[in-house]
């Protein structure tokens, strides 16, 4: 599938940590969510994902990552937002739908997302 809309990465690590410091975040029972308005309001939505050891090992890590990652490719952020999600235990051993599922689920409640255009979808 292809993403709905542009999102680049967010790789400085100082971008992340303000990310991470932010107040506006949301927790599910498989992904953590944090959100900040970043400076340029036109600007690409940003994502960085996030997984300690808590999560597993190498292989869990990276597997609860790669779900994180195309899970938020598939959610239309507003733009101008910067996003890290942070796996929790279960996610590792959990398929893309509720990941997908729940990334959403917080995102809206956050307020970050943007509302499909009918035509399109």
């Amino acid at each position: 599938m292809a993403p709905i809309a542009p999102v680049d990465r967010l790789r400085d690590g100082r971008d992340i940590a303000a990310v991470l410091r932010g107040r506006r975040s949301r927790a599910g029972h498989l992904v953590v969510i944090h959100v900040r308005d970043a400076d340029d309001a036109t600007a690409p939505a940003r994502v960085a994902v996030v997984a300690s050891k808590k999560v597993g090992d190498a292989v869990s890590r990276n597997r609860a990552k790669r779900l994180m990652r195309e899970a938020a490719v598939r959610v239309a952020w507003k733009p101008g937002t910067d996003v890290v999600l942070v796996a929790r235990a279960a996610c590792a051993s959990s398929s893309l739908a509720p990941v997908h599922t729940e990334v959403v689920a917080l995102a809206a409640r956050l307020g970050v997302t943007r509302p499909l255009d009918p035509v399109a979808a």
